[in-house]
């Protein structure tokens, strides 16, 4: 019969006991920043007298109906407001929900209304692989702005893009023609993480469908993390969190040891290969240099891409009428014995930006009518912001929102805008036109999404293919 050692049972006893001890002081420990994030909250910096009318809310979480129901909040608060615009309380954040033509104005233009901040409140994981030194994040996003309009923005630099993304539309295609039946979502998610991947320069993602699906699920991981109890939990205590911070920074691990590894073989490279590869090396720069995280924590997800695709394969008409447009160009652009697809990956750019205005369309289109986001932005300059001219202002370290379903649902812009009809963003009808900035899907102003005109011809590229 087994025997305890002498002494065993009181060294486990004390072992217990320590660990009973350290719990009960982490609990305390807890408890105590919780208390004190309480205190913290109850108090919440004033708005000035020219601030938007204050939504009222509750005394910890602010406006409770803006993390259930968003839209919902803004429009209500909207029209309880008399000028439209109104303020609110998110935790201690002050907020300023802006409405109207200008306040689409001051919200897009504005140069003293900062994204990424804005993008910070309700995504705080952007700032734990990476934050500026600089309050006004000016300096990260001046470099991001000039690194990409450099390599992607000038026509003769994104000549590139057709052949590079070729490859993984005919995969994509072959994928789609195998399976017959398709859910579009995870099939446009792959697309896009591997033709995204292809053109940053990382090829080791790009030709693998498990690196490209898995890069594509720990970003999945971002969507939807914050809540109201964020306001209440330092989100590093929230344990819902785990996960996603675990994710993430796997992410960053994935993609620094990839890059880095990458960089080594092409120093090992000849000069020709060297110089064939410069095109595709953006992701490369601005990981080496410690700006890339946040432009892929805040990349945009192919949801519009998948949702146009249903709305086409559900659309007799207008499927008829995109068919003819895609016959048009492939027949003036044809060469002896070329197929549609290999007519298709020979476009330039200039020939994808003008000649498929009724694809384009419907791309404008679907992301009118899926894109119901409420976008967030800060005001990091030392003094107040003002709207337009009906007296009111964003006050300094205030954050300014904006719903886009209020221009985008709006029946005098878009009559029965519930229907999906790409003929309003026809020139003879026009719709967008009606009114300034009745389409900012895109960002608009100094805020204009810097792959808007990269992206268009892609999605439409990826489209015309399938």
């Amino acid at each position: 019969m087994w025997k305890t050692q002498p002494g065993s049972n009181s060294i486990i006893t004390i072992m217990f006991g320590a660990a009973c001890y350290a719990l009960t002081q982490c609990l305390y420990l807890i408890a105590v920043l919780l208390l004190v994030q309480c205190l913290r909250l109850l108090w919440k910096h004033p708005f000035p007298a020219n601030a938007p009318k204050l939504v009222s809310g509750y005394p910890l979480l602010g406006a409770l109906q803006f993390f259930s129901d968003r839209n919902g909040f803004c429009r209500i608060s909207k029209a309880a407001s008399p000028s439209g615009n109104y303020s609110y309380y998110l935790g201690r954040h002050r907020m300023v929900g802006l409405c109207g033509p200008q306040g689409r104005k001051v919200f897009f233009e504005s140069q003293d209304l900062d994204v990424d901040e804005g993008v910070a409140v309700l995504l705080p994981f952007v700032n734990l692989v990476e934050a500026s030194n600089d309050p006004s994040s000016d300096t990260h996003t001046a470099y991001l702005r000039s690194t990409l309009r450099t390599r992607l923005l000038r026509t003769q630099s994104l000549e590139f893009v057709p052949h590079t993304i070729g490859t993984y539309i005919t995969a994509t295609l072959n994928h789609i023609e195998a399976e017959g039946l398709i859910d579009p979502f995870p099939e446009m998610n792959l697309y896009y993480t591997q033709s995204t991947m292809a053109v940053l320069g990382v090829e080791k993602v790009a030709r693998s469908p498990e690196l490209s699906r898995k890069i594509g699920e720990l970003l999945g991981l971002l969507e939807g993390t914050f809540s109201a109890t964020d306001i209440v939990i330092p989100w590093l205590l929230n344990p819902s969190h785990l996960r996603t911070v675990i994710g993430v920074a796997r992410l960053y691990v994935m993609l620094w040891q990839i890059i880095g590894n990458q960089k080594k073989e092409q120093q090992q490279q000849p000069l020709s290969h060297k110089q064939e590869s410069e095109n595709v090396g953006i992701l490369q720069d601005l990981i080496t240099k410690g700006r890339s995280m946040r432009a892929m924590l805040q990349a945009n997800s192919p949801t519009v891409t998948s949702w146009m695709l249903i709305m086409l394969a559900t659309n007799t008409h207008w499927m008829a009428r995109v068919r003819q447009e895609l016959n048009q160009v492939v027949f003036k652009h044809r060469k002896d014995g070329e197929s549609a697809d290999q007519v298709l990956q020979g476009l330039g750019v200039s020939t994808w930006e003008h000649e498929f205005p009724l694809l384009h369309a419907c791309l404008l289109e679907t992301v009118r009518l899926v894109l119901g986001l409420v976008t967030i932005r800060k005001n990091v300059s030392p003094n107040d912001i003002p709207i337009g001219d009906k007296g009111e202002v964003i006050p300094s370290g205030a954050y300014a929102t904006y719903d886009l379903q209020e221009v985008f649902q709006d029946p005098a812009i878009y009559p029965d805008p519930q229907r999906w009809d790409p003929g309003r963003f026809l020139s003879d009808r026009a719709e967008h036109m009606k009114e300034y900035l009745a389409f900012c899907g895109f960002g608009a102003g100094r805020r204009k999404c810097l792959g808007t005109s990269s992206g268009t011809w892609s999605s439409d590229e990826n489209h015309q293919h399938v």
